[in-house]
């Protein structure tokens, strides 16, 4: 069994379409895995909703994917306001997602799960397996790391939501970040994805990264109407 977990997208479509033609050429693949923050905070929230359905990924609720929702709604998502930049952004990408784009997300799954031929349980949440929107880093002490994994009732737990890769055993079990297509945050600027195949021993996971255009994506923000589009390209260099 192989799979691709492709998380963190955040609106940014050069960075998707290099990521997925990666996964065609590294392919075929039992099933395609969205990890959730597909469209905020980037030039083309319709477009990579579009592909990610196009592309029938099986995609998991991310928190700036309910936060799309919610403003689409006119409120702030329950029990996280938002600062003004956020409820700008937010509101722009709803608009431009209109109504079947805001649907797609509001009708995204908590989770994704399927054993491996080994008997391995494998998980993707978007951020803990309690919250989209918890945060749990790398070097998370080993209770936070248990937990995780405890509630998750899975031998593979994978996430996304901090754009930081890696991978940790924490005894026979294993805790991964899948990484960030549209806005890593690792010190790698290159979008990252990962794969997990399990050939009947466990899951073995790698992480996938590829190049893309970034100057060219910086000019796209700059003419998409995003609100402080400067503010979205520093972060992305920084």
């Amino acid at each position: 069994m192989r799979i691709a977990v492709i998380s963190d997208v955040h609106g940014n479509l050069p960075a998707f379409r290099a990521a997925l033609d990666e996964v065609d050429r590294r392919g075929p693949f039992d099933a395609l895995v969205g990890g959730g923050d597909v469209a905020f905070g980037g030039a083309f929230p319709e477009q990579c909703v579009w592909l990610a359905q196009t592309r029938r990924l099986a995609s998991v609720r991310g928190n700036t994917d309910e936060w799309i929702v919610a403003l689409s709604e006119g409120r702030d998502p329950d029990g996280h306001p938002l600062d003004v930049m956020r409820q700008d952004a937010g509101r722009w990408a709803a608009g431009q997602l209109g109504d079947d784009g805001v649907g797609f997300l509001r009708s995204l799954p908590f989770d994704w799960r399927c054993n491996g031929p080994s008997g391995q349980r494998l998980r993707v949440v978007h951020a803990t397996p309690w919250s989209v929107h918890e945060i749990v880093l790398p070097d998370a002490d080993q209770a936070t790391t248990e937990r995780m994994l405890d509630e998750s009732g899975a031998d593979v737990l994978l996430y996304g939501h901090i754009h930081r890769a890696y991978v940790r055993h924490v005894g026979e079990r294993t805790l991964a970040c899948v990484g960030s297509v549209g806005m890593p945050f690792d010190d790698d600027p290159r979008p990252c994805f990962l794969i997990a195949e399990d050939a009947g021993d466990g899951w073995i996971l790698e992480h996938v990264r590829v190049p893309y255009d970034r100057e060219a994506y910086f000019s796209a923000i700059h003419d998409s109407g995003i609100p402080r589009p400067e503010s979205v390209v520093a972060m992305i260099r920084r």
